[in-house]
C-alpha cells in the first residue's frame, strides 16, 4: 500500500470511529458544535461580563442623553441583582463606519439597593437596572448591540435633547386592571386646567370602558399610550433555572416605567402622578407656580403633601358635581412632586433620587396633593383651602359631565367595585404568603380574568 492510499485509509477509519463514538455517547453533531461554542465563550468572555447565562431582559430602546455635561449612553433592564464589577459589552454602530466601537458599560439598580429595602419588593428576583457610560462621539449613532456571548440584543437609539418647550407633561405609571374611568376624566381635565398639555400612559390592562376613555383622549392628540405588556420569558436555555419574570417583579416594575417616561418629556416641567392624584398650588395653575419656583433658582422639584379626599355625591355615581368642593379627610400619606425635566436624573415614587446638577434641591410647596384614593377613610372631615381646578369649578364640572356623556354616547356605564375588590383581594393573598414578591402582573391574572374581559396590551419585542 503506497503512502497516499494509507493516508486515505487512516482518515476514513478515523472518521468512522468518531461517528460511532459520538453516536454511542448520545451527542449529535449539533450538540458537539454547541459544546465547542460554549467552551469558546467561557474562554473569551470576561468573568465579570454579563453573558447569555445571566437572567436579564432589556427595554428595546437605548438612549443618548445630552442633558449631561458629557453625552451619556443609557440602557435599561430587568435582571437579577448585579455587582459593581458586572458590565455589559456593548457595540456602538455609527452610520458610514463599518467597525463598531466597543464599550464596557456598568450599571446599578434604579432604586439604589438590590434587593430592594422596601418590604413587599424585597423578595422580588428581578429588579430594574440602569447601565450607563459617557460617549464622546454621538453623531450618526444608529444601533446599539449588547454582546452576551452566544446571544446578541439590538436596541434602537433615541436621543434626549437639552431643549425644552414651556409646558407640563404627565407621566402615568403602568395602568393595570384599571376600571375607574371616572378618575381619568377628572385627572385629565383637572391637569389640563393646570397647564398640562401631554399625558404619557404606560398601559398594561384595563376594562373596555376605561380603554374607551383613554382612546377618546388619545384621538384628541393629548394622550399617548406606551406599551407595557407581559415581560415575556427568558431564553429557553436558561428559562427553567430562574423564576418567571411576570411572577417575580414588583408591581409591573413601575420604577422602570417612570424613569423611561421622564426621558420622553419635552416640556420644562413634568411629574409622575397616578389617575387618582392631582397636585394643586394654593393659587393659580401648577405650571405657572412651578415655573416661578424653579426658573433661575436652585429648586429642582416641588413636593406636595398628601391629602385624602372624598366627594359628596361620589364621583362613581355617574356625576361630577361633588368635584366642586372636595371633602378632606383627616390623615396623611406619602407626598408626590413636580420637577424641572431638564435636571432630574433618577426618580423615585415619592422623591427625587438624584439631580443632574447636584446643587439642585427639592422644596416643600405651598399646595397640596389631592388624593382620591378609593376606600380611603379618615377619622373626621377637615377644612382646607384647595380645589381641583384653579378657577370656575362649575364650568369644569359641566365640561366633565358633557365629555363623559359624549364618550359613552349618552349612557354612562354603571360603576361596580367588584373589580377593585378583586385586585385588592389578590394582593392581600400575596401579602399573607411569607417571602413572596408582590408581583401583581403574573400572580393575579388568572383571578382577574375570571371577573371580566380585559383589554391587554400584547405588543411584542418591548422587552428583549
Amino acid at each position: 500500500m503506497d503512502n497516499r492510499k494509507f493516508y486515505v485509509f487512516l482518515i476514513t477509519f478515523s472518521s468512522i470511529f468518531a461517528l460511532f463514538y459520538f453516536a454511542s455517547s448520545g451527542r449529535n453533531v449539533q450538540q458537539v458544535q454547541q459544546l465547542a461554542y460554549s467552551d469558546k465563550e467561557s474562554l473569551t468572555i470576561n468573568t465579570d461580563q454579563i453573558n447569555s447565562s445571566f437572567p436579564i431582559k432589556f427595554y428595546h430602546n437605548a438612549y443618548v442623553d445630552y442633558r449631561y455635561e458629557t453625552p451619556r449612553l443609557r440602557i435599561f433592564a430587568l435582571s437579577r441583582c448585579i455587582t459593581k464589577k458586572d458590565f455589559l459589552s456593548v457595540d456602538l454602530f455609527y452610520e458610514g463606519i463599518e467597525i463598531p466601537t466597543n464599550l464596557k458599560v456598568y450599571g446599578e439598580s434604579l432604586e439604589g439597593s438590590c434587593p430592594s429595602t422596601y418590604g413587599p419588593a424585597k423578595p422580588c428576583f428581578y429588579v430594574a437596572h440602569t447601565f450607563f457610560a459617557n460617549i464622546t462621539v454621538t453623531g450618526g449613532l444608529n444601533k446599539v448591540t449588547i454582546n452576551l456571548g452566544n446571544r446578541k440584543v439590538n436596541l434602537t437609539v433615541k436621543e434626549i435633547d437639552k431643549r425644552y418647550e414651556k409646558g407640563l407633561t404627565m407621566c402615568l405609571q403602568p395602568v393595570y386592571y384599571y376600571s375607574q374611568w371616572q378618575n381619568i376624566v377628572l385627572y385629565i381635565e383637572a391637569w389640563k386646567a393646570h397647564g398640562a398639555s401631554r399625558f404619557i400612559v404606560f398601559f398594561h390592562s384595563a376594562t373596555k370602558d376605561t380603554w374607551k376613555v383613554l382612546d377618546y383622549y388619545r384621538n384628541l392628540g393629548i394622550l399617548e399610550i406606551r406599551s407595557w405588556p407581559s415581560f415575556g420569558n427568558l431564553p429557553v436555555q436558561i428559562a427553567d433555572k430562574y423564576p418567571k419574570i411576570d411572577d417575580s417583579v414588583f408591581i409591573f416594575s413601575y420604577f422602570l416605567a417612570m424613569n423611561l417616561c421622564i426621558l420622553d418629556i419635552k416640556t420644562t416641567i413634568g411629574t409622575v402622578a397616578d389617575f387618582d392624584e392631582v397636585m394643586v398650588p394654593r393659587n393659580g395653575t401648577m405650571l405657572d407656580y412651578a415655573l416661578k419656583e424653579m426658573t433661575g433658582t436652585k429648586v429642582g422639584a416641588l413636593s406636595f403633601g398628601n391629602n385624602y379626599v372624598a366627594m359628596e355625591p361620589s364621583i362613581y355615581d355617574n356625576g361630577f358635581s361633588g368635584v366642586s368642593e372636595p371633602v378632606f379627610l383627616d390623615g396623611g400619606g406619602p407626598s408626590k412632586y413636580v420637577f424641572n425635566a431638564s435636571v432630574i436624573d433618577i426618580a423615585q415614587v415619592h422623591w427625587v433620587k438624584s439631580f443632574l446638577d447636584p446643587t439642585k434641591t427639592t422644596k416643600g410647596s405651598n399646595g397640596a396633593l389631592l388624593h382620591l384614593r378609593f376606600g380611603a377613610k379618615g377619622k373626621k372631615k377637615v377644612k382646607k383651602p384647595f380645589t381641583f381646578f384653579p378657577d370656575n369649578s362649575s364650568h369644569h364640572v359641566r365640561n366633565m359631565q358633557e365629555t363623559a356623556t359624549a364618550i359613552f354616547n349618552g349612557s354612562l356605564p354603571k360603576f361596580s367595585s367588584d373589580l377593585i375588590d378583586g385586585i385588592n383581594s389578590c394582593v392581600e393573598k400575596i401579602r399573607k404568603k411569607p417571602n413572596t414578591c408582590r408581583s401583581t402582573g403574573g400572580m393575579c391574572r388568572s383571578q382577574m380574568d375570571d371577573l371580566t374581559e380585559w383589554i391587554y396590551d400584547e405588543t411584542e419585542n418591548v422587552f428583549l
